[in-house]
């Protein structure tokens, strides 16, 4: 994809402007392949990981943030569809992240406050979050 986006550039920098056309089709033909692939291997993690927790449990662990906050989404939905008050999200403490700095724990943090929700730190586990469902009366 890279490849093929690079010669596109140059192509496009020598007035070939056809091959410069042929190229970018061609790398955006690899890109959508690659996202296909990524979301099939997002969809197979995540659904390997929350094999027998419960409706109100998610575990995000080796996803990318991206794909964490989307599954959030879905979580945090389906929580609201049940008429339930809260979420176990399983995040990790970041140990197998780059310099064991969590990535995917704060993000789902801040994301969960900009969603109206109160997001802790679980008490027993601190590679867990619980997100609350503030009642808005």
């Amino acid at each position: 994809m890279e490849e093929c986006f690079n010669q596109s550039c140059e192509a496009y920098a020598c007035d070939e402007r056809r091959l410069a056309k042929q190229l970018s089709l061609r790398g955006e033909a690899y890109k959508a392949n690659m996202e296909l692939l990524d979301k099939e291997a997002s969809t197979k993690i995540f659904q390997e990981n929350n094999k027998g927790l419960g409706p109100n449990t998610i575990d995000l662990h080796r996803l990318s943030v991206f794909e964490a906050k989307a599954y959030f989404d879905d979580a945090i939905q389906g929580v609201r569809d049940r008429g339930e008050l809260s979420l176990r999200v399983i995040v990790g403490k970041g140990i197998h992240s780059e310099n064991n700095i969590a990535r995917i724990k704060p993000e789902i943090q801040e994301y969960g406050r900009s969603l109206g929700l109160t997001v802790e730190v679980d008490s027993r586990n601190d590679g867990c979050l619980v997100a609350k469902i503030n009642d808005p009366s």
